[in-house]
C-alpha cells in the first residue's frame, strides 16, 4: 500500500440516531450471555451515484442478518452528511448486541444508504465467527471487480471490535489485561491548529520497532489497514498472529480543543500485549496525529506524527504496580512528547498525563476514570528520566538546533576555518560524486533493461501466484467441506451400527424366549398332571381306608360270641367236622382258582388306563376249621403289613411330589422374572425311591398320570388272598 491511507475525520456535526453511544470506550465488556460488535465508521470514497445520477446524502446502517431477515427497523446508524457527497466523513461509533450462542450463524451487515431516496448504495457482510474477541480490526472494505463493477472502486473505512462478556485468560499469564488511561496534554499549546488523535500500541522490542520505522515499514507507520474483498474467499483474511512485533495499534477519538487536547480514554491490551509483557525492551508507544480532514482525493492519509511519547515497561514497574493497596496501577503526570514542533506557552516541549493498571479478573468492574486515576501512586520522575535516557538519544532534536548551539559556543574565527574546510571537502566530494554518477548511469542503463525483463517475469509470476492462492483457498474450503461431510458420514455409520446391534439383541432375546415359552408350557402341563396325581392319591387313600374298615369289621365279626340257641361247648363246625373238612378243601381249591384268575386280571389292568378296585368276594360262612383260622390270621397279618408298606410308599410319594411341585413353582417364578435357565436345559424327574423297590408300582411319576387309579397303586396278590378268606 506504500503510505498508509488512513485518516480519522473530525467529529460529525449531525447525529440523527439517538442510540449512538457518546462514550463508546466506556463499554469495555458485553452484557452476560451476549456479545457486542462495536463498529466505528470513518468514511468512504468513490460511492456510486443514485439511480437518477444525483449525488447521494449517505449514511450507514449496521444490522445483523437475523434483523435483516425479520425486517426490523435499524437501531444502529450513523449521522447523515451535511451536504451531498460521494466521499463522506462520519467518525461515528455504533454498537450491535447479539446472543452469544448465535455468533456462529450471525453476520454484521454494513449498508451505505441514501437519506433522501432511501436507496442502497453498497453493502458488506462481515461474519462474526471469524473475528477474534477484543482485537481491533481496521478494515478497508471493497467489492470484487468481477462481482460488481459499479462499486468496484468504492472503499469503506471502519474499525470493528468484537467484545465478549468476559476477558480471555491466557495460559501462563497472571493477569488478563493492561489498561492505559490517557487524560490529556498538561500545558496549553501555541501552534496546534486542529484536534489530535492518538495511536497507542505496546511493542515487545522497541529497538526493532525504531529500525522498522526508520525503514518506513508500512506495518509500523500510521494505522495499518486490512483490505477485505467481498465476497470473502477465505476465512484466513481475518487471521491475526499471536505475537505482533508492531503491536496491535488502537485509535482514540479526536481530542479537543486544539489549544489543550483532552481525551480521557482507555486502551485495553490483552494477551502478550497485556500485563505480563514487562521486560527490558518492551514499551508503550503513543503517536499523535492531526484529525483535520485532508483533500477529498486522499481523505484517509495520515502524515508524519506531530510527536511521539514512549513509556518503557520494565520489570521494576511491574513490581511497583503490585505494591499498591487499592488498584494495581501507577500514574505518570508528565510524560514528554519527543520529536515534535509543538510548543507550550513557556516554549517547552509538551507532555501528557496518563495512568495504567493491571486487570486480574475476567470481568473487572473497577476501570480507570478521571477521578480514580488521580488516586494512584505517582511514578518518580527520576526513575522515568532514567528509563527514557536512551529514548531521548534516538528521538534527538534536529541538526539545525544543534548547529546553532555550536555556533554560539565557538568564536568567529574558528567558525570561518571550519567553513573553509567544509567548502573544500564539499568540492572534493562533488568531483567524486560526478565520477560516481557517470558510472552509476551506465549501470542504471543495464539495470533498466534487466528491470524491464524482470518486471515482465514478475507480472507473469504474480498472475501465477494469484491463481495459486485462489486455488489454495478453494482447496482449503473444499477440505473443510470434506471434513464436515466425513464427520457426518462417520456419525451416520455409528448410528447404523448401533441400530443393527440393537436389532441383533432383540432377535437374540426373541430366540431365547421361544424355548423358555415352550418350557413354561411343559411346566404348566406338568403342574396340571401333578394336580391329577394328587387327586388319584387321595382316591387311593380313601380306598385303603375303606379296605381297612372292611377288614376291621371282618375281624370284629370273627370275635363275636356264638348265638344263644346253639349248644354250648360245641362249635357249629364241630358237628359237621368231616363234612366241613371236605368243604374246606373244596373252598381252598376254589380260592386258588380265584387267585389265579385275579392275577391274570391284575396283569391286564396294569396296561389299562382306568383303575380297577377289586371287591371282596363273599366267603361262605361255614368256613370255621381251626387250621383255616390260623391260615386266615396269617394272611390277615400279611395284608396288614402290606397295607403299612403301601402307606409308607404313599407318604414318600406325596413328599416327593410336593417337593417337585415346589421346585416347579420356583422355576416358573424365576422364568417370569428373567432368572430362568438356558433354553437347552432339560429337567429330569427322578424316580420315586420307594416306588422303584416295588415291582407292582410305576417306576416314574410320568407313568402315574391321572388316567387310571390302577397305575398308581394296584392291590398285590397277598392283599387279594387276605381279603377273600374272611368270614362275613
Amino acid at each position: 500500500m506504500g503510505r498508509q491511507k488512513t485518516k480519522v475525520p473530525e467529529e460529525p456535526q449531525d447525529r440523527l440516531d439517538t442510540s449512538l453511544d457518546p462514550y463508546p470506550d466506556t463499554n469495555y465488556l458485553a452484557p452476560c450471555n451476549k456479545e457486542t460488535v462495536m463498529v466505528t465508521l470513518y468514511g468512504a470514497t468513490n460511492l456510486p451515484t443514485c439511480k437518477d445520477s444525483s449525488e447521494p446524502w449517505p449514511y450507514v446502517v449496521v444490522k445483523t442478518t437475523s434483523e435483516e431477515a425479520n425486517n426490523h427497523s435499524p437501531q444502529a446508524r450513523t449521522s447523515v452528511t451535511s451536504e451531498p457527497t460521494r466521499a463522506p466523513i462520519w467518525g461515528d461509533t455504533v454498537n450491535v448486541e447479539i446472543q452469544a450462542e448465535d455468533t456462529g450463524r450471525e453476520d454484521v451487515t454494513l449498508k451505505v444508504m441514501d437519506s433522501n431516496k432511501k436507496e442502497e448504495l453498497v453493502s458488506y457482510e462481515i461474519p462474526i465467527k471469524y473475528l477474534r474477541a477484543f482485537h481491533p480490526y481496521h478494515f478497508e472494505l471493497k467489492k470484487n471487480e468481477k462481482e460488481d463493477e459499479a462499486t468496484a472502486k468504492t472503499r469503506l473505512y471502519a474499525t470493528v471490535v468484537r467484545k465478549g462478556s468476559l476477558l480471555p485468560r491466557y495460559i501462563g499469564y497472571d493477569h488478563t489485561a493492561l489498561e492505559v488511561f490517557l487524560r490529556g496534554v498538561n500545558e496549553p499549546l501555541v501552534n496546534n491548529p486542529s484536534p489530535m488523535v492518538v495511536i497507542a500500541r505496546v511493542v515487545p522490542s522497541y529497538t526493532e520497532f525504531k529500525a522498522r520505522k526508520a525503514r518506513q515499514d508500512p506495518a509500523s507507520v500510521g494505522l495499518p489497514l486490512t483490505q477485505v474483498s467481498f465476497p470473502i474467499s477465505s476465512p484466513m483474511t481475518f487471521d491475526v498472529p499471536r505475537v505482533s512485533q508492531n503491536g496491535c495499534p488502537q485509535l482514540s477519538k479526536p481530542g479537543g480543543p486544539p489549544e489543550q487536547p483532552l481525551w480521557n480514554q482507555s486502551f485495553l491490551f490483552l494477551g502478550r500485549d497485556g500485563a505480563t509483557s514487562f521486560s527490558e525492551d518492551t514499551a508503550l508507544v503513543l503517536e499523535y496525529y492531526p484529525s483535520a480532514s485532508m483533500k477529498s482525493s486522499e481523505p484517509w492519509t495520515l502524515n508524519q506524527p506531530l510527536g511521539v511519547s514512549v513509556l518503557p515497561l520494565k520489570s521494576h514497574l511491574y513490581r511497583k504496580m503490585l505494591t499498591g493497596k487499592g488498584l494495581k496501577g501507577l500514574q505518570v503526570e508528565r510524560l514528554p512528547i519527543f520529536d515534535t514542533n509543538l510548543k507550550t506557552i513557556n516554549g517547552e516541549a509538551p507532555s501528557v498525563n496518563l495512568a495504567f493498571q493491571l486487570l486480574s479478573s475476567e470481568r473487572p468492574e473497577n476501570f480507570l476514570t478521571p477521578n480514580n486515576s488521580k488516586t494512584l501512586p505517582t511514578l518518580n520522575p527520576k526513575i522515568l528520566d532514567e528509563n527514557l535516557g536512551a529514548i531521548r538519544e534516538s528521538w534527538s532534536v534536529s541538526s539545525l538546533d544543534s548547529s546553532q548551539e555550536a555556533e554560539e559556543l565557538q568564536p568567529r574565527d574558528v567558525e570561518m576555518n571550519n567553513y573553509r574546510r567544509a567548502m573544500q571537502k564539499m568540492a572534493e566530494d562533488i568531483l567524486a560524486l560526478r565520477k560516481q554518477a557517470n558510472i552509476l548511469e551506465e549501470e542504471n542503463r543495464m539495470l533498466r533493461s534487466h528491470l524491464t525483463q524482470q518486471s515482465i517475469e514478475e507480472e507473469q509470476n504474480r498472475a501465477e501466484e494469484e491463481n495459486l492462492v485462489s486455488m489454495k483457498q478453494r482447496l482449503l474450503l473444499n477440505e473443510l467441506d470434506m471434513k464436515r461431510l466425513r464427520d457426518r458420514v462417520q456419525h451416520l455409520q455409528n448410528e447404523l451400527i448401533r441400530k443393527n446391534d440393537r436389532e441383533k439383541e432383540l432377535l437374540l432375546l426373541y430366540q431365547a424366549q421361544q424355548p423358555q415359552a415352550a418350557q413354561l408350557r411343559r411346566y404348566q402341563d406338568k403342574l396340571q398332571k401333578m394336580k391329577g396325581l394328587e387327586d388319584t392319591v387321595r382316591h387311593q387313600e380313601k380306598v385303603i381306608e375303606k379296605m381297612e374298615q372292611i377288614l376291621e369289621e371282618r375281624l370284629h365279626e370273627r370275635k363275636e360270641p356264638a348265638p344263644s340257641n346253639r349248644p354250648q361247648g360245641k362249635p357249629i363246625m364241630d358237628a359237621f367236622a368231616p363234612q366241613g373238612e371236605n368243604l374246606a378243601m373244596d373252598l381252598y381249591s376254589m380260592l386258588l382258582a380265584e387267585n389265579t384268575r385275579l392275577r391274570t386280571e391284575l396283569e391286564k389292568n396294569r396296561q389299562q388306563s382306568a383303575p380297577i378296585i377289586l371287591q371282596q368276594q363273599a366267603l361262605p360262612d361255614f368256613l370255621g376249621g381251626t387250621s383255616d383260622k390260623f391260615s386266615l390270621l396269617a394272611k390277615l397279618e400279611q395284608a396288614q403289613s402290606r397295607i403299612l408298606s403301601l402307606e409308607n410308599q404313599l407318604e414318600e410319594s406325596a413328599r416327593h411330589w410336593a417337593r417337585e411341585k415346589q421346585n416347579l413353582a420356583i422355576r416358573l417364578q424365576e422364568q417370569q422374572h428373567g432368572f430362568g435357565q438356558s433354553p437347552n436345559s432339560i429337567i429330569v424327574d427322578q424316580p420315586n425311591a420307594g416306588a422303584a423297590k416295588d415291582p407292582q408300582l410305576p417306576s416314574k411319576p410320568e407313568a402315574s398320570l391321572p388316567s387310571s387309579d390302577a397305575k398308581l397303586i394296584r392291590p398285590s396278590n397277598s392283599q387279594t388272598e387276605g381279603s377273600h378268606p374272611q368270614k362275613t
